[in-house]
């Protein structure tokens, strides 16, 4: 049986049209009112650590008892918050904050295990931000703990409840109290924060198991919802809402980059994965944003960045989230009380300051065709290697030519690939010669060195600018040089703009790097360092 390929990105079921890389009914918040709203939200996170360092954004989570206690995880949640916000702080802020992480982490590494499924979550994403090397550790016994304590039998088969096994050996301190013996029920709210450890541990270079993705692939397809969405559990709120559509959309599409994005033996654009499609066709037409609780909020983000998507149903989430978390700063997490607050606090931080993250390159999707995506994470991996390996967030989105110049000019880069002899209108072609005039680069690969593309890419070139030329670069031009000076230099053209003092306005790769990119892993470092630059 051959396994259905996912394509996290497809956009087929970003239904509104083509058109709504503009579409917003939310009026953009200027950024200064961003920033004080993610300063403001570091205040109040600030203002809950002790002097031991712990960051007691929940009492309740600090005392015995329920399973609902687990202060390592608050603390986490917090720190991750004050890690995403130090950029976009300034002065005595930036100051403080840097100190409260430092705290913080200090606390969360010297602390005993805590074998909760959202601590595990947010340690690891919280230790991958940091140096690996010292904490590599710590985060193979929380990556351990979640595969260990995943469901493998039953209607619970695949998925996590709140509580996880020790790693064998392990043995928790007197007052630590002591995990249950058995598991309890599963939840799709624990569930996506074991995902996104997962995701981070296998990150940092922990081997997850294919079984462990298999089997939660297999429990998302099966418990999605008729409509497309999800509830929280069989038992419990089994109707689709936002918070769990959200998570479990983002989720599946995690697992089946993790299972089948190293398997693509070819560059060809795979099936799309009905199931990914579903869940993003009942965010597109049911998501409200006034009912959506910060909680919620900090899912639709990561589904936002991590599938390239800028908007839902033709709204721009980004803006249609900070319209409500920057002007009403109540900043709900599962109910208005006031112990909750600080929580809120920073899932909105989590939210606004991802959100600001810059955008370095746009991946054209042109209509008609699905030969834009041969290698659906090429685009993705790379900008996760530039984050990686720079510490420093860059982000990446799909974009179509119906958006005008003005829209496409804010991200410097536009990459389009493929097997196909490129088609384009009159309008098309005029907005991408106006967005390399306008200070853009358009970056073309030819997938496979296919001569179709090959041939269509230089005719276009030559077409909207006929005083120009593609050349060679040589090995001396400042692209094979730092920031990372390259192992392999592979032929690259480009097109110098005169009227941009040689600036290159175009950037060519006759030959494949994008299934690479796609495969990712330490074979691909030669090609992601070219990528770079």
């Amino acid at each position: 049986m051959v396994v259905r390929r996912t394509v996290l990105f497809i956009l087929a079921c970003v239904v509104a049209s083509a058109a709504a890389a503009q579409t917003r009914t939310a009026e953009p918040v200027p950024r200064d009112q961003i920033e004080d709203a993610i300063r403001e939200g570091c205040e109040r996170i600030m203002g809950t650590q002790r002097g031991d360092g712990a960051l007691v954004l929940d009492t309740r989570r600090f005392g015995p008892g329920t399973y609902y206690v687990y202060p390592v995880g608050v603390v986490a949640l917090g720190t991750l918050a004050l890690q995403h916000a130090l950029p976009h702080l300034k002065g005595e802020t930036a100051t403080r904050a840097r100190e409260s992480r430092r705290k913080a982490l200090a606390w969360i590494t010297q602390h005993q295990l805590e074998p909760k499924t959202y601590t595990s979550g947010l340690v690891i994403c919280v230790l991958h931000k940091e140096h690996l090397g010292e904490y590599g550790k710590l985060v193979g016994r929380y990556a351990a703990m979640l595969v260990l304590s995943q469901h493998t039998k039953g209607p619970d088969a695949g998925a996590w409840g709140y509580d996880l096994h020790l790693p064998p050996g392990y043995r928790l301190g007197q007052n630590q109290g002591r995990p249950p013996a058995r598991l309890g029920r599963m939840d799709h709210s624990n569930t996506q924060f074991a995902v996104l450890g997962l995701l981070f541990a296998q990150h940092s270079g922990f081997q997850i198991p294919k079984r462990t993705w298999r089997l939660l692939r297999k429990h998302y397809v099966d418990t999605q919802n008729a409509d497309g969405g999800w509830g929280y559990r069989s038992d419990s709120r089994p109707g689709s809402y936002a918070n769990m559509t959200l998570a479990s959309t983002i989720s599946l599409s995690i697992c089946e980059e993790m299972l089948f994005a190293s398997d693509h033996g070819e560059c060809k654009a795979p099936p799309e994965s009905g199931p990914v499609n579903n869940g993003l066709q009942w965010i597109s037409k049911n998501l409200d944003y006034d009912a959506l609780e910060t909680y919620g909020f900090y899912a639709l983000e990561r589904l936002g960045i991590l599938s390239g998507l800028s908007e839902f149903g033709g709204k721009s989430w980004f803006d249609e989230g900070v319209s409500r978390l920057v002007r009403d700063r109540r900043w709900r997490s599962h109910g208005a009380d006031s112990p909750n607050q600080q929580i809120g606090a920073a899932f909105a931080v989590l939210f606004l300051s991802r959100g600001l993250e810059p955008i370095i390159i746009n991946k054209l999707k042109r209509h008609g065709t699905s030969d834009w995506n041969n290698a659906p994470y090429d685009v993705k991996h790379l900008v996760e290697y530039i984050s990686s390996r720079f510490q420093h967030p860059k982000q990446w989105r799909i974009v179509t030519l119906d958006a005008e110049v003005d829209f496409l000019v804010r991200v410097p880069i536009l990459y389009m690939s493929g097997y196909e002899a490129l088609e384009f209108t009159a309008v098309e072609k005029g907005k991408l010669k106006g967005y390399v005039e306008r200070g853009g680069t358009i970056f073309g690969m030819a997938c496979s060195g296919r001569k179709a593309f090959d041939k269509s890419f230089r005719a276009l070139v030559a077409e909207l600018w006929p005083d120009g030329e593609l050349r060679l670069l040589p090995q001396t031009h400042p692209i094979y040089k730092p920031p990372r000076p390259l192992a392999v230099k592979q032929k690259l053209l480009g097109l110098a703009l005169k009227q941009g003092q040689g600036r290159l306005g175009v950037i060519y790769s006759p030959y494949d790097m994008c299934c690479r990119w796609h495969k990712g892993g330490t074979r691909a470092k030669a090609v992601f360092d070219v990528g770079t630059n």
